[in-house]
């Protein structure tokens, strides 16, 4: 291998006491870059890539935190039902038992004002009681999802909410659920809810694909931004 850069004809070096490092970047980082970037490197180093390869990859993770953004602000949007049976005709394969476990706050007890206010009509879920179990449903709901889609599951079915305290009067969330995938999800689910969950299902299946390519598993039909 030389001892220079192919491209700009840089000393590839490990550096010294006076002087800095220059390393060659490998060919699974150059093919990352020519693959963002559009360019033919055929090898880069870090003196005339690094800005480039940098950039490229900023670029790729800058995409999967919009679709992780997208994701985690329309959660709701992934299929949820309290139903405990499989909907007639879907065509569905029972992945596992989805659990989520949320402490929400302390002082209950001490915000029984608060319940009283929400029975009568006067519920304020900007804060107190209302917020932290409207908090911790969402944060649960958001814990059943993820672990739904990391065993790709489309669709959480028999969703059981339950609330408690601790011994220091936290008030607590628990939920779950079965995860489930349908493959048939048109002949069970509203059109509306449906476009709303198939946007959801792009912005993931964008994120998974571009945490494969951030890996280098990179295939001639990976389209990037």
């Amino acid at each position: 291998m030389s001892d220079t850069c192919g491209n700009c004809g840089a000393e590839i070096t490990s550096g010294g006491i006076i002087k800095g490092p220059n390393r060659r970047y490998s060919d699974q980082q150059t093919q990352i870059l020519n693959f963002v970037s559009g360019t033919r490197y055929t090898e880069i180093c870090e003196k005339c890539g690094k800005g480039e390869f940098e950039a490229a990859i900023w670029q790729l993770k800058g995409e999967r935190q919009k679709c992780q953004d997208y994701m985690t602000a329309n959660v709701v949007d992934f299929p949820m039902m309290t139903i405990s049976q499989i909907p007639p005709g879907a065509d569905c394969k029972i992945k596992s038992m989805v659990t989520a476990n949320v402490t929400v706050g302390t002082g209950m007890f001490s915000e029984l004002s608060q319940g009283f206010s929400d029975m009568f009509g006067a519920t304020n879920v900007n804060s107190g009681m209302a917020l932290k179990v409207n908090s911790g449903e969402a944060t649960a709901r958001s814990i059943l999802v993820t672990k739904a889609v990391a065993m790709g599951a489309n669709c959480i079915i028999g969703v059981d909410v339950d609330y408690g305290t601790t011994a220091n009067n936290a008030a607590t969330v628990n939920m779950q659920g079965t995860a489930v995938v349908i493959r048939n999800l048109d002949a069970i689910l509203d059109e509306d809810v449906l476009e709303k969950f198939s946007q959801f299902e792009a912005s993931l299946a964008r994120a998974q694909e571009i945490t494969r390519w951030l890996a280098g598993d990179l295939t001639p039909d990976s389209v990037p931004a």
